[in-house]
């Protein structure tokens, strides 16, 4: 049938991967560029990144290719299958085929709109939470208790791609606990769904305890002064704005039915994980975007109420009929206006003016970083081709000169992954990176080159490691983000160390030279490193940093 259930969510699914794939772009996203690399040299050796959302990537890649609507293909499916999952959480929750209409259009204009056109690991993520909500939902309606092992399964899942997961994980054992549902404690099959999840984690938590729990010391750092700080309004309004200002009456109305209404106290769980949630965001201070997949069952049942209104008015007056077919209409045109911000459809000197019109970022951050011209989920696809193509000039101009042991060193892991993904056109080697995955990949394949092309690192900070650094120019962009601006570029030669030995002590001490250090004191430590460097003059212990970190100058 051309408006049946199904066939409402078929057309909801081909308008939302047919817009992303037809709809113009302005260039790969920095985290894009590190997934692929990541994706394209993937190893389970190498944990950094939880491998799920690699691994997708990779299996597309290998189907697809690597072209910018091949990687946008993969989160519009992650997008496709989420909104999917919302229809069906309306329908088991009792929703007819216009609540599982207007749901459908809630979630095509809500937060997840961004990154149908921005493949991050929060594709994935917002599918596996949808997944969880879903069976969580046939087990609150009756059914059979054993499902909570698909539900520990699909939580494992969320445990292999993105720890958000975790605060979902929260949000449904703390609620658990204030509902008659609370009894589900009392079962095994919860106990067991926890520990199928938590036997998910295992390699992670392996390899970062084998790697000085480094997860840990980045979200520290991240917290600590990248992470924006919203007040209460500020995030309150993250939540209305980028998930459709035009749809905040309906999950509004949602929410206060979970919570209030007496017909669904049945899932009055859900409100409160909703809350909680919210709370925990807020409180933790994580992105605001980390709860756009609650939001399907607001969007659900706030469009049941909306249906069970219309057929309740509609047998009484004609002209609810006339209300049931302008509504979706109405709100698909109050929505439209807020999606340049979201999606690139504008040429990019329009959407200039248009940001600048709403202030950039229209009253949302989730970062301490200034943005110019463009907010950054935009400014961060803009430059990243002009800069591989500077670097390659200067590597080529030293290729020419004769040298041919040269290797290619970034500030960052955006620029490492352009490096990798856009320079095989120059036949550039690959870089390395003292952030993240880069640093750890390097630390296990430790080949060291005698020169280095930089990009991004300043001429003091590569002075202390290199006798030699020549400027080579600099890189800009008017549109990138401004920390990415105005990028020096420099030839270095001449290592004053091992480099091998200053990789491996570029995030942490010698560990035997710091327990030394920590246990029989500053002299001892002196001894052993004179020791260590008689037999091995290049080889590197600590760096001036890490000493003046400790207190010793």
């Amino acid at each position: 049938m051309l408006w049946s259930g199904g066939a409402i969510i078929a057309y909801l699914v081909a308008a939302k991967i047919l817009f992303h794939l037809l709809h113009p772009e302005y260039g790969y996203f920095r985290d894009e560029l590190y997934y692929m690399t990541v994706s394209d040299r993937f190893n389970f050796v190498n944990l950094d990144f939880l491998p799920l959302t690699p691994l997708y990537l990779k299996l597309v890649m290998a189907l697809f290719g690597s072209s910018i609507k091949a990687i946008h293909f993969a989160s519009a499916l992650c997008g496709a299958a989420f909104l999917v999952f919302a229809c069906l959480i309306t329908r088991e929750l009792g929703g007819r085929k216009y609540a599982m209409l207007m749901t459908g259009l809630c979630v095509l204009f809500s937060g997840s709109l961004i990154f149908g056109g921005l493949f991050t690991y929060d594709s994935l993520d917002f599918l596996i939470q949808a997944a969880a909500i879903y069976i969580l939902v046939k087990i609150v309606k009756g059914g059979d208790q054993r499902l909570w092992i698909l539900f520990g399964l699909v939580a494992g899942l969320g445990l292999l791609n993105k720890l958000s997961i975790l605060l979902f994980g929260a949000a449904v054992f703390v609620s658990l606990w204030l509902v008659p549902q609370g009894a589900y404690f009392r079962t095994k099959w919860i106990w067991i769904a926890g520990l199928i999840a938590l036997a998910f984690s295992i390699p992670f938590l392996l390899w970062q305890s084998q790697h000085n729990w480094y997860y840990l010391g980045f979200v520290s750092v991240y917290a600590g002064g990248l992470a924006y700080a919203p007040s209460f309004p500020e995030f309150l309004w993250s939540q209305i704005l980028p998930n459709d200002v035009a749809a905040f009456p309906i999950w509004a109305l949602g929410l206060g039915m979970l919570l209030f209404a007496p017909r669904w106290k049945q899932y009055r769980l859900f409100g409160l994980m909703y809350v909680v949630d919210f709370l925990l965001a807020f409180f933790v201070g994580v992105k605001f975007y980390f709860l756009i997949p609650m939001y399907v069952i607001l969007f659900a049942v706030g469009s049941m109420e909306i249906e069970a209104y219309l057929n309740r008015r509609a047998v009484r007056q004609q002209s609810h009929r006339l209300v049931r077919i302008a509504l979706p209409i109405v709100f698909v045109i109050l929505s439209l206006p807020l999606v340049p911000m979201m999606v690139p459809i504008l040429p990019v000197q329009e959407l200039v003016k248009f940001a600048s019109a709403l202030g950039v970022d229209a009253g949302v951050r989730h970062e301490n970083l200034r943005e110019a011209q463009l907010p950054q989920h935009f400014a961060d696809r803009f430059g990243w081709q002009e800069m591989v193509d500077q670097v390659a000039g200067v590597y080529d101009s030293v290729a020419r000169a004769g040298d041919t042991d040269v290797g290619i060193l970034t500030d960052n892991y955006g620029q490492a992954g352009a490096i990798h993904v856009l320079g095989k056109r120059h036949h550039l080697p690959e870089p390395i990176c003292l952030e993240g995955w880069f640093y750890f990949e390097t630390l296990r394949n430790p080949t060291f080159n005698r020169e280095y092309v930089t990009i991004g690192l300043t001429q003091s900070n590569l002075a202390q490691v290199f006798g030699e650094v020549i400027p080579c120019g600099v890189y800009a962009n008017r549109y990138c983000m401004p920390y990415e601006n105005n990028k020096p570029l420099f030839m270095c030669r001449q290592p004053k160390y091992d480099l091998a030995s200053f990789w491996r002590v570029a995030k942490h001490p010698d560990p035997t030279f710091l327990a030394v250090l920590q246990d029989s004191g500053a002299v001892a430590a002196i001894a052993y490193y004179r020791r260590m460097k008689q037999d091995n003059p290049s080889q590197l212990l600590f760096t001036e940093r890490q000493m003046n970190a400790l207190g010793y100058q």
